[in-house]
C-alpha cells in the first residue's frame, strides 16, 4: 500500500510537472502575442498620427496660401488706389514746390 501511495504521489508530481511546464508554455505564447499585438497597435499608433500631423500641415499650408493671397491681392488694390489718387497731386506737387523755390530764392523766371 505505500507503494500504492507512493507511485500516486510521484504520478501527481509529474502531472503537476506538465501542467506547469504547460502554463509556462502558454503564458510565454500569450506574452509574445501581447507584444506583438502591442507593437502593431504603437506603430498603427504612430502612423496614424504621422498622417493626421501631414494632413494639418497641408491645411495649414493652404489656409496660409489663401491668406497671403487675399492679402497680396488687397496690397494690389490698396497700391492702386493710392497711385490712381496721387496722380493729378504729384503734378500739383511739382507745381507749388516749383513755384516755393522760385519765390524763396527770388527767381521767378525760368
Amino acid at each position: 500500500m505505500l507503494k500504492e501511495v507512493m507511485d500516486e504521489i510521484l504520478s501527481a508530481e509529474a502531472r503537476a510537472t506538465e501542467i506547469i511546464a504547460d502554463a509556462t508554455l502558454r503564458a510565454k505564447e500569450i506574452r509574445q502575442a501581447g507584444e506583438k499585438e502591442s507593437s502593431m497597435i504603437v506603430a498603427e499608433g504612430k502612423k496614424a498620427a504621422s498622417d493626421l500631423l501631414a494632413s494639418l500641415e497641408k491645411e495649414t499650408d493652404l489656409a496660409a496660401a489663401g491668406e497671403e493671397r487675399a492679402v497680396l491681392e488687397k496690397g494690389q488694390r490698396d497700391a492702386a488706389a493710392i497711385k490712381k489718387g496721387a496722380e493729378g497731386r504729384v503734378t500739383d506737387a511739382a507745381e507749388s514746390i516749383k513755384d516755393r523755390l522760385l519765390e524763396k530764392y527770388g527767381v521767378t523766371a525760368l
